[in-house]
């Protein structure tokens, strides 16, 4: 062998032996995962450990509804009243949605922090199928040893394995929270099968299109590592609770105006053009209240009509049941009526005012979201123990 040929054999042999210290044939998740992350490979890990690469997807979520299902007023004093009435019975029902980790983990006192997580991050992407639910809410096989699930394709990583499910999709993903019925038959919570029922299931408008929209950003931070795309799935899960949410789901305009004396007629149109269920869905204690209003510009004189839409369940003495405790005890036994608006469509309502003619009247019409949820407040207790006076001389 002349030098030449030498110089390229050493060449050749010392590339060689880089390449096989720079590259492997283990997949990617075998490699160490970053010294900072620490997952769970037997359960749920917390959601700040995936906020160490998912930046964004996290600090999304952390400031949603979801993060605090379990945490937020309105659930707490709801379920202590519930637990109060029922006991024990209360935690399954109750947690099986809003502390899934603590319900599936049989922290029933919720004693860990991940058990107040809320719908968590890994709560989500352990779930490897959705199963039939039970009366004690939601059931899913979950699937562990450091693999994460979801939507995408073609992704790997560092720090899990990863597996593309199409379930993460599917409106069915949703299902198991989304609709529920009490012990008594009432649909609950039918948020699920109204959107089965809508234009939205056969134009294949998923829940997810609508509540995860895509929004700008990195599924994994680009500090930690670089990854095509520019665009996520936005998890704040906006809702009921989002005014922009709330402000594309009805369409409301003033279709005639009609004067007769001193009689004036408003015709409303109201439409359902942005929820692929009815408005409002959920629990019946929410409504939409229509509210048309006439006001004479001098004197000020206001006058006020209102249409409300909303599902109201009845007792077994046909009374109609209102508070939220007591439709989650149960106590409602009959749907007694249901004027929701549906998927796309419009509703016109007439209203007829009586007013003084000789003044110039404006008619506005307006829609609100209405809901009276119990509250829990701080309640400062101030009590003068005792007083002592004395004369300055």
């Amino acid at each position: 062998m002349n030098m030449k040929g030498a110089s390229m054999f050493w060449m050749f042999l010392v590339m060689g032996l880089m390449g096989g210290i720079f590259s492997s044939s283990a997949p990617s998740w075998a490699q160490e995962p970053p010294p900072r992350i620490e997952l769970n490979l037997q359960g749920f890990s917390a959601s700040e450990q995936c906020g160490q690469c998912h930046k964004q997807l996290y600090e999304d979520w952390r400031h949603s509804l979801h993060a605090d299902s379990s945490g937020n007023a309105v659930f707490h004093s709801a379920y202590l009243q519930v637990y109060f009435e029922q006991g024990e019975r209360a935690r399954a029902a109750c947690l099986s949605c809003h502390a899934p980790v603590a319900y599936f983990n049989n922290d029933p006192k919720l004693t860990q922090p991940i058990s107040r997580e809320g719908v968590s991050c890994d709560f989500c992407h352990s779930i490897a199928e959705a199963l039939p639910g039970t009366p004690d809410g939601p059931q899913f096989r979950f699937e562990f040893g450091g693999i994460k699930q979801g939507p995408l394709t073609g992704v790997d990583s560092s720090a899990h394995k990863t597996r593309t499910n199409g379930l993460y999709r599917q409106s069915r993903f949703c299902k198991g929270c989304h609709e529920q019925t009490s012990p008594n038959g009432i649909a609950m919570i039918a948020t699920y099968s109204e959107w089965e029922a809508s234009p939205y299931f056969d134009r294949g408008i998923t829940c997810q299109k609508c509540h995860m929209e895509p929004v700008s950003g990195k599924t994994v931070a680009p500090e930690v590592k670089k990854t095509l795309g520019n665009r996520i799935s936005n998890h704040d899960i906006a809702a009921g609770h989002s005014l922009s949410k709330r402000r594309k789901a009805l369409d409301i305009k003033i279709a005639g105006l009609q004067t007769f004396k001193n009689r004036i007629t408003v015709q409303v149109d109201l439409t359902n053009t942005g929820a692929g269920h009815k408005m409002p869905t959920g629990l019946p204690v929410k409504k939409i209240i229509l509210e048309v209003t006439v006001e004479d510009v001098e004197s000020g004189r206001r006058q006020v009509q209102q249409q409300v839409y909303q599902k109201k369940v009845t007792d077994a003495a046909g009374r109609p049941v209102k508070s939220l405790v007591d439709l989650m005890l149960g106590k409602g036994m009959k749907v007694a009526s249901d004027n929701r608006i549906a998927p796309l469509e419009t509703r016109r309502e007439t209203f007829t005012f009586f007013a003084d003619r000789s003044e110039e009247q404006v008619v506005s019409a307006a829609v609100y979201y209405s809901y009276t949820p119990e509250i829990l407040q701080p309640a400062p207790i101030h009590i003068k123990l005792n007083e002592v006076k004395r004369r300055v001389r």
